[in-house]
């Protein structure tokens, strides 16, 4: 919306738009890279008998240093995440998929309109949405579509309403919107029969329990920014024992700065 901070839009609308925001480049080394994460999690879920449900989507893509640990570690909409939060955050989940038409293991769910927390909180933001389109995204191939302003209200809208208030996130490739994660939203139908590739993040507070334990998934290594290592969640851990409870301040697991 116009004259509107990001932050400003967020709490009005729910949603905010950053067009251009990763370059060529970077696009196609996180695209590339998913593609590798898609078949490894593919041969997973054959691996412990799901088959082929969720083809073409993976989950918590983090543990090799390649482009998905590049833009962790870029920190990005630092700023926004934390006058979002009023303070700091983490990691809570990441991911991404490939819409193509007609998968037959379809991820069916995120085609109905949802929303990514299950406890409202109106006072209290508990997490945030980042979508990534590393390829255009168009109606015909499936656009994310919204309902503006309803993170505001408790209540699912009724079906009249979403059909009649949704809007298409269309953008080219390299655009991010960050999204309320109460806000309702839904994938559409690719009926284009080209792909559509796109990365899914969530950030939530520190006293958020993330959806992996990412601190042991990357590694203690995993950057020498203690503002990163944070965003990771090396701040806000759960000790696993007693030994790990009974420390001094400097060891602790969870510190008092996380909220």
């Amino acid at each position: 919306m116009q004259d509107m901070t990001h932050n400003e839009e967020l709490k009005e609308i729910g949603y905010t738009i950053f067009p251009g925001f990763l370059d060529k480049h970077f696009i196609n080394r996180l695209s590339k890279d998913l593609d590798v994460w898609i078949d490894y999690a593919s041969d997973v879920r054959r691996k412990t008998g799901l088959g082929d449900v969720m083809e073409g989507v993976a989950h918590h893509v983090m543990g090799k240093d390649d482009s998905m640990a590049d833009l962790v570690r870029m920190l990005p909409f630092d700023e926004v995440f934390r006058e979002y939060f009023d303070g700091p955050y983490i990691l809570n989940s990441f991911g991404g998929l490939k819409h193509v038409k007609g998968l037959s293991g379809d991820y069916t769910h995120v085609s109905n309109f949802h929303r990514d927390v299950r406890t409202y909180s109106s006072n209290l933001t508990l997490l945030i949405n980042v979508l990534i389109m590393l390829e255009d995204f168009t109606v015909p191939n499936g656009a994310t579509r919204v309902i503006p302003c309803s993170h505001k209200v408790e209540e699912r809208p009724d079906d009249e309403e979403l059909l009649a208030r949704s809007k298409y996130l269309t953008g080219k490739a390299g655009t991010v919107v960050l999204f309320d994660s109460n806000l309702w939203h839904a994938a559409s139908p690719n009926k284009s029969g080209e792909t559509r590739r796109a990365l899914t993040l969530t950030y939530s507070r520190p006293f958020i329990k993330p959806q992996m334990d990412y601190c042991k998934l990357v590694g203690n290594n995993f950057s020498s920014d203690p503002n990163v290592m944070q965003v990771i969640g090396f701040r806000s851990r759960i000790p696993q024992n007693h030994m790990d409870w009974y420390q001094p301040f400097e060891g602790r697991f969870y510190y008092l700065d996380q909220g």
